[in-house]
């Protein structure tokens, strides 16, 4: 039967028709909609023209993996690079290609594995960023592996898309974020020191004159020595917070005995801030770390600890620190709830806790490291290594 035409339809409604067409006018799926090219344009002239409009390298496969379509700058890529044939690489069995490098290319092996995958229909898309040599130097790409679901016959499509810019702009801000962090960290050093070699000695000052005003006012009235006792109370209070926050700030034990001692009393001082006991063990200490690295793994120490109280509920924690020939391990256990809660919530805290997580993994990321976290109901495992490098020049801790 032909299609029938607006102008066609009856204006007489039969029984049912009304909820017939009220079924057939629901919306479709967006991913069951077909493309809709209009009746004057030829298909394949289309897809020629669209696929050479695309700065991504594009070929497409056939269901054996073969390469049956190419587009002008996967041409213009390969006879630039010196790899084009007459074909340029049509006919060629893209599958075969990748299974043949696997042995000696990671990144082929995985390309391969996740084809053999969408081929057989397991996954329908791959991606993934690998480096190249072009003409124009060393160059970043990212590949993505595509099985079109409205095909009627099967393609796979295979993109090469040029992120080289993108990953300079990520290097060039990890490495502003790492100077920032390193600024960051001198003028806390700087902030610590002067209030601790100033500020609190004045205020040490005032306490032992309060202390020997007192002593001599002992005939003074009652209000009077009351003021004075309390002026006196204030300046130690005030001395102590001074003391406490230029060691929060840097504790001048990470400078004058290392990051074992600094460990320590950081473990003490949190405990008896917080209530929470803290389990420490430390093994083979072995030589004095680069300061970047003992640095670094305060701060994760101390970042860690702050959100077992401010998060877990936990009212145990553990801190490890282990090290072998080229390896530094920094563990920070604890018994809590878990991550997963906050971040179901959609609370501020998992906000916030994702704050410090970056921060943390930038600092290890810049000598190197990596940062490793479990998290389950039972509890929290927060894991920072750092490898070893001799050759660091900064002056070690």
């Amino acid at each position: 039967m032909d299609h029938l035409t607006p102008n066609d339809a009856s204006s007489v409604e039969q029984p049912g028709s009304r909820k017939r067409r009220r079924a057939a006018t629901k919306a479709p799926q967006a991913h069951s909609l077909p493309t809709l090219i209009a009746p004057d344009v030829e298909a394949e002239t289309l897809l020629r023209s669209t696929l050479d409009a695309l700065s991504a390298h594009i070929a497409v496969l056939d269901e054996a993996g073969t390469i049956i379509a190419v587009n002008q700058a996967w041409r213009a890529f390969a006879h630039a690079s010196g790899y084009a044939d007459a074909n340029h690489g049509v006919g060629m069995n893209y599958l075969a290609v990748c299974e043949a490098a696997a042995a000696v290319s990671k990144d082929a092996s995985r390309t391969a594995g996740a084809l053999r995958d969408i081929m057989a229909g397991d996954r329908s898309e791959f991606r993934m960023e690998y480096p190249c040599r072009s003409p124009q130097g060393p160059r970043w790409f990212q590949l993505r592996v595509t099985r079109p679901d409205q095909a009627q016959t099967r393609r796979i499509v295979i993109a090469h898309e040029d992120i080289t810019e993108v990953k300079r702009t990520q290097e060039e801000l990890t490495r502003l974020s790492g100077r920032l962090m390193h600024l960051q960290d001198e003028e806390r050093r700087a902030i610590a020191r002067e209030l601790h070699d100033t500020t609190a000695q004045n205020l040490l000052a005032i306490t032992l004159n309060a202390t020997r005003l007192h002593e001599g006012l002992r005939d003074a009235g009652e209000p009077a020595r009351r003021v004075l006792v309390e002026t006196l109370e204030l300046a130690e209070q005030s001395l102590q917070e001074v003391r406490t926050l230029s060691y929060l700030l840097h504790p001048p034990l990470l400078d004058d005995v290392g990051l074992t001692a600094a460990l320590s009393w950081l473990a003490r001082g949190f405990s008896e801030r917080s209530g929470i006991q803290v389990a420490i063990s430390i093994e083979n200490s072995g030589e004095p770390l680069p300061r970047p690295t003992a640095t670094a793994l305060y701060r994760v120490a101390q970042e860690a600890l702050s959100n077992v109280h401010r998060h877990s509920g936990s009212k145990r924690a553990r801190l490890a620190l282990y090290r072998t020939k080229d390896m530094v391990q920094l563990d920070v256990v604890d018994g809590g709830t878990g991550l997963g809660s906050l971040v179901e919530a959609g609370r501020e805290e998992a906000r916030q806790i994702g704050v410090g997580i970056s921060g943390m993994r930038l600092r290890l990321e810049q000598l190197g490291g990596r940062l490793d976290i479990r998290s389950s109901p039972s509890g929290t495992h927060v894991s920072a290594k750092v490898p070893i490098t001799l050759a660091d020049s900064d002056q070690p801790l």
